[in-house]
């Protein structure tokens, strides 16, 4: 039994710690990257950094109230903390007197309490909501009483203390004097607001051929399914209808526009445009339209998952799109024959969701996005006939050069393979105008060849990498191919290359990334989106998502993937590659 020599299995500990410890913080910006693709606009505006999205929350009754609005509430800034928590309770105390003498303006019932206004329900995180308004509108006079009292005393003291009792006491009394005369009936209603959860129905806009948008005054949405009903409401001067549901005894709830069928447009109509408001409850929706006898559906589900208004655009199949245009809308597929005797009507559909399915469509939302704003996937396949394309010649090329400076005779060996590591030292920066110039003149810009043609010509470090490979190869085994009757070809094919498989592991990796991340190249060449590979198109999706940063960490995540498989898979190789060339064995 081998003896225990502490030491050496301490060094071995400390050093796999120190490893795991920075693998761990290496890896945290890739787990953001993660987690941040799965998160959806609102949730980047939080105070703090968190990595993994919030939890959805399916809901069975809606309207209700989110109790994760508000975050708890700090010290505000510039007021002493010594201030803030002597007033904290008494302020508290008088700012729940007002909630509990205040009614929301709420038609039927709401949360989880049918049929009452509970405001049990709703006073806890009403009341944080308030207090974190506060904290950011005391006025400057309240933060600095307790300094002003103390200059009184000690006219050196500064202003972030410390106080005495006295001055903390004045300092207080001012913080909820104030708080009190803030706390009025707009800023209940505006907290209330935010976290009163609901799903709303607004009216319709129809465009025709010829450009003439209608809507249809008068005509509100009705019940057709399900245990729902529809209060008509005003707020800033739009009329909508918010709808309370209850699934609990069904999982669907159908609305139809308008309460009879609309009359037929003298034009055909050609966009539908439909405003809701979603309730946060990740529930699904779809919606039908029947036209001209047919009943069409809207090719992609609809996720309650926003809490602000949206307006839906609906398009018929046969309306042609360009292909490179952000897909804004939602396409009406056609499922079957409408009712006999309906005209055109417009109906949506509601179906509630379980916690699997909510956390699967967050999880999928961005990335599905990411596919439907942009043509991504024409993206991925150029990028990968680009590194097919340049992987395939780069081997090519660099194993031919680097085998005939390695193992051929022949006239100016040396010279050649200086001046081509010469080029080595040329910076990119140097070539860039002479080489877009000349590829221009040759007819190559706003094509895809600048961009793979180059590694039919080889890489200097590729082939100096195999050339010091090639030098450790025993002249036996050329020697022995000679005498079986090998010529030059068959020697390089079926003797040499089956040695160099590790550095050509390594080359194909190199080559792979090299094109995958490559920017510079398709920036200076390419003109045509339909032509761009994924790093410029992803760079051009930043730019149209209007800073949604889950959208951008999805794409970048769906750029990334492939390099990590390929290292986790190659990894073996590229080790090897690299450790043995120039190696003598």
């Amino acid at each position: 039994m081998p003896a225990y020599n502490e030491p050496r299995d301490l060094e071995k500990y400390i050093l796999h710690g120190v490893l795991i410890a920075g693998g761990l913080i290496f890896s945290f910006p890739f787990m953001w990257m993660v987690g941040t693709s799965m998160k959806v606009q609102r949730e980047m505006s939080v105070e703090e950094l968190e990595i993994a999205p919030d939890t959805p929350r399916p809901q069975v009754i809606s309207p209700w109230i989110d109790e994760r609005q508000f975050k708890i509430t700090k010290s505000p800034d510039g007021m002493p903390r010594e201030v803030w928590n002597q007033a904290l309770p008494e302020l508290e105390e008088k700012i729940k007197e007002k909630i509990a003498g205040w009614q929301p303006r709420t038609p039927g019932a709401y949360g989880l309490s049918p049929g009452a206004r509970n405001l049990e329900h709703y006073s806890g995180e009403m009341l944080q909501g308030v207090m974190k308004t506060l904290a950011a509108r005391i006025s400057d006079e309240a933060r600095k009483a307790a300094f002003v009292a103390e200059r009184k005393r000690n006219p050196r003291v500064e202003q972030s203390g410390p106080f005495s009792e006295a001055s903390i006491e004045v300092g207080a009394e001012a913080v909820v004097r104030d708080g009190v005369r803030l706390a009025d009936d707009e800023l209940l209603s505006n907290t209330f607001d935010q976290m009163y959860r609901r799903f709303c129905l607004a009216g319709m806009r129809f465009r025709t051929t010829s450009r003439q948008v209608s809507t249809e005054p008068g005509k509100e949405w009705s019940v057709q399914e399900g245990d729902v009903k529809l209060f008509k409401r005003t707020e800033r001067s739009t009329t909508f209808q918010e709808v309370h549901y209850d699934f609990t005894k069904s999982a669907s709830a159908r609305f139809v526009f308008p309460n009879e069928n609309m009359p037929e447009f003298k034009e055909e109509v050609e966009r539908i445009y439909l405003s809701f408001r979603g309730d946060s409850s990740w529930a699904n929706a779809a919606v039908y339209v029947t036209f001209k006898g047919d009943l069409y559906m809207t090719e992609n589900s609809i996720e309650l998952y926003e809490r602000e208004w949206q307006e839906l655009q609906l398009r018929w199949p046969w309306q042609e799109s360009d292909s490179m245009e952000p897909q804004t809308w939602n396409t009406l597929q056609k499922i079957g024959a409408a009712p006999a005797g309906s005209g055109f009507s417009v109906m949506m559909e509601v179906v509630r969701n379980t916690k699997p399915g909510a956390w699967k469509d967050k999880i999928l939302r961005n990335y599905y996005l990411v596919f439907r704003e942009v043509p991504f996937l024409r993206y991925i396949l150029t990028s990968v006939a680009l590194s097919i394309l340049n992987i395939v010649l780069a081997i090519f090329s660099c194993t031919l050069a680097a085998y005939a400076f390695a193992r051929l005779q022949w006239p100016g060996r040396n010279l050649c393979f200086a001046l081509m590591l010469a080029t080595m030292m040329i910076p990119g920066q140097v070539t860039m105008i002479p080489g877009f110039l000349i590829h221009k003149h040759l007819g190559w810009y706003n094509t895809l060849l600048p961009l793979w043609v180059h590694s039919a010509f080889g890489s200097a470090f590729f082939i100096f990498l195999l050339r010091q490979f090639f030098k450790t190869i025993p002249q036996d085994l050329e020697d022995a191919a000679r005498i079986d009757g090998c010529g030059f070809f068959r020697i390089y094919w079926h003797v040499m290359m089956p040695l160099v498989k590790p550095t050509i592991a390594t080359i194909a990796i190199f080559t792979f990334m090299g094109v995958w991340n490559n920017f510079m190249g398709p920036l200076i060449y390419l003109n045509d989106e339909r032509l761009f590979p994924l790093a410029i198109g992803l760079f051009k999706f930043s730019l149209r998502s209007g800073g949604d940063v889950g959208l951008m960490m999805a794409g970048s995540f769906l750029m990334t993937l492939p390099i990590i498989v390929l290292f986790f898979f190659a990894q073996r190789y590229f080790i090897q590659g690299i450790s043995l060339t120039g190696m003598k064995g």
